[in-house]
């Protein structure tokens, strides 16, 4: 499957890694906001291809896929720019701004019968997958808590006037969409659509969030959230039921999983050792679009759509508004 990648970001260097580790993925084209971006990516990866325009990609037709890696608010654009011409992509998280365009993409993949994929990292890892077959260990499930905070070096850049991409609410940047929607993910991916939501957030000058918290309500337990782009932390989420606590070492890439016996206190690791995590997402991705299907088995359209409502009611509560949300 030959892929062109749109976006130069570091995130695109873990595409890279993952699509090495991968035989069926050959990637063909980069596109970049410039041709020295475009230039710099290219001769890291040796690829043959070089735009500084997607547009440019298309019309080339070296491309069987896309991986989307642009900002958050130009996903949707992007995305559907290819879908509309028959080809499949691989879109990164999160799949859109709000909810609706995510359907709106939806909709644009099933009307060109086109693969369109969410690149939602945990939802592809074989150890969430363990995870989920083993919830039953815990019993009767009373609470959770997933954490995902990281400090943001450009964090120190806002601080200095220089407005990052990564703080700018016209792009659908900030703490819940960039960190928050993995927690999100892997609470939606486990029990579903809450039956309810609350959100509380800090927000800067540019309007964009830089944490905040929520909690998602199950019919039997509530679930606990909270993301950061100004804190350090351990990362650490927790599952916890009447017979003990599951342990996940982090919500972006599980790599140990514990099992600690309420009684007993012995821990067990359900966990394997895991590759690089875009390993899983491409793996899936060119299996499901060899089978001539258009959505992934693992993250299918309707796990993203709800996603993004949980998102999109969180982000409303907490007052965090992007101008394709007016």
């Amino acid at each position: 499957m030959k892929f062109g990648v749109i976006g130069t970001n570091f995130v695109s260097d873990f595409f890279m890694t993952g699509s090495l580790e991968n035989a069926e993925c050959e990637v063909v084209a980069v596109s970049a906001t410039s041709m020295a971006k475009a230039n710099l990516f290219g001769d890291k990866y040796d690829i043959k291809h070089r735009f500084d325009d997607y547009k440019k990609m298309f019309d080339a037709n070296v491309c069987d896929a896309v991986y989307v890696a642009v900002p958050n608010g130009l996903h949707a654009e992007v995305s559907m720019y290819f879908l509309n011409r028959k080809i499949a992509v691989f879109c990164e998280k999160p799949m859109a701004s709000n909810v609706d365009q995510v359907i709106e993409m939806v909709n644009c993949a099933k009307e060109n019968n086109t693969y369109l994929q969410e690149g939602l990292l945990p939802l592809y890892n074989p150890n969430f997958l363990l995870l989920k077959q083993n919830l039953h260990m815990l019993g009767k499930i009373h609470q959770a808590s997933f954490n995902f905070s990281k400090y943001s070096s450009r964090y120190d850049a806002y601080l200095r006037n220089e407005n990052p991409t990564t703080f700018r609410s016209e792009l659908a940047n900030g703490a819940m969409m960039d960190l928050g929607v993995y927690v999100f993910g892997n609470v939606v991916g486990l029990w579903g659509k809450p039956i309810s939501v609350l959100s509380k957030s800090t927000l800067l000058e540019t309007k964009a969030d830089i944490s905040g918290v929520s909690i998602l309500q199950y019919p039997e337990f509530s679930v606990s959230l909270s993301y950061s782009k100004a804190s350090d932390t351990q990362n650490l989420c927790e599952i916890c039921g009447e017979k003990g606590t599951f342990t996940i070492d982090s919500p972006s890439r599980p790599n140990v999983i514990t099992f600690t016996d309420r009684l007993t206190l012995e821990k067990t690791i359900i966990s394997k050792p895991m590759k690089e995590a875009f390993v899983y997402v491409i793996q899936d991705m060119i299996k499901c679009y060899n089978q001539g299907k258009i959505q992934s088995d693992l993250c299918p359209f309707e796990t993203s759509i709800a996603i993004h409502d949980t998102l999109t009611k969180a982000r409303k509560m907490s007052n965090i508004v992007y101008p394709c949300d007016k």
